[in-house]
């Protein structure tokens, strides 16, 4: 019984670290006036397709994630706002980036 339930365990433990990702992030709005309405990727020669679903407003964030750690660590991201256009940036996501702080200019990470 006792070598069951180990077993049964260890099988819990591996599947949940199989579904876990070494590469999610959060997405955080730290401008003042401006609402994100795009978070885009540029892989193999082209730009994503919005990864986001709804608008960020100034304050609100939204979790992300890659689902692959797969490829580069430096992938350029653009970020869009409504009544501005669209920033680029580049960032190595193989550092551990576990949020990205947009702000009026630039951004930052943790």
């Amino acid at each position: 019984m006792k070598r069951m339930i180990a077993t049964v365990a260890c099988l819990l433990s591996m599947a949940s670290a199989a579904t876990a990702s070494d590469y999610a992030f959060r997405l955080h709005n730290r401008a003042e006036g401006y609402t994100i309405n795009g978070f885009y990727t540029y892989q193999d020669g082209r730009w994503s397709d919005n990864w986001l679903d709804r608008r960020l407003k100034p304050g609100e964030s939204v979790g992300m994630d890659w689902h692959s750690n797969e490829g580069s660590c430096i992938v350029p991201f653009r970020v869009s706002w409504d009544d501005y256009g669209a920033d680029e940036f580049r960032l190595d996501w193989c550092k551990g980036v576990h949020n990205v702080y947009m702000k009026d200019k630039g951004f930052s990470w943790d």
